[in-house]
């Protein structure tokens, strides 16, 4: 009976931490190219809301890192899903942002870059972290996902993910840095 008593409480614990852990994907979506749409969808149990999206790209041997939230000066209208055009705002359960075409992206990201003398067919890869706030948690949580640009294609530019799942910033230390580096970017 102690045996069933353990198993039963252990299985509560699990799905009790199961409920309060953020999960958030990073998709490609809508083709294979670079005209593909990439999308932070909600996959928690509870709302967050997506305060910065932060994105780095590789050309060469040289990186670029970039906050795409304030990247861009945004029409007085913002449109019916204001969220996608400003890359922050309130995501409820399954809800997603839609942060626009990979090359639009990258075309952006290169033109907000100071140092940057780089085109987009120069650029191999992204890598974006997502940052959010989610209610149970006190420090922000995050996700991080790659996308290689495969250009040897004829039919044109392929955006491949590098990992078949989205990375999870769950762990407090790795939280931090996720702070940190939000604090550097405003």
């Amino acid at each position: 009976m102690l045996v069933v008593w353990i198993t039963y409480l252990q299985l509560l614990l699990i799905q009790f931490r199961a409920g309060r852990r953020s999960s958030i994907l990073i998709t490609r979506a809508a083709g294979k190219g670079m005209r593909s749409r990439c999308l932070v969808t909600n996959m928690s149990s509870q709302p967050l809301y997506v305060t910065s999206l932060i994105a780095t790209l590789h050309f060469g041997d040289r990186q670029v890192e970039l906050a795409l939230t304030d990247l861009r000066d945004l029409p007085e209208d913002l449109g019916n899903d204001p969220r996608s055009k400003m890359g922050q705002g309130s995501l409820n359960t399954g809800q997603y942002l839609d942060i626009g075409h990979f090359d639009e992206i990258v075309t952006v990201m290169l033109e907000g870059s100071d140092d940057v003398s780089a085109t987009v067919e120069d650029v191999t890869q992204l890598d974006l972290m997502v940052v959010a706030l989610y209610a149970p948690e006190s420090l922000p949580v995050g996700a991080f996902r790659r996308f290689q640009f495969d250009r040897d294609i004829p039919r044109g530019p392929k955006v491949t993910p590098l990992n078949v799942r989205t990375e999870q910033i769950r762990s407090k230390r790795r939280r931090r840095e996720l702070l940190e580096k939000v604090r550097h970017h405003t």
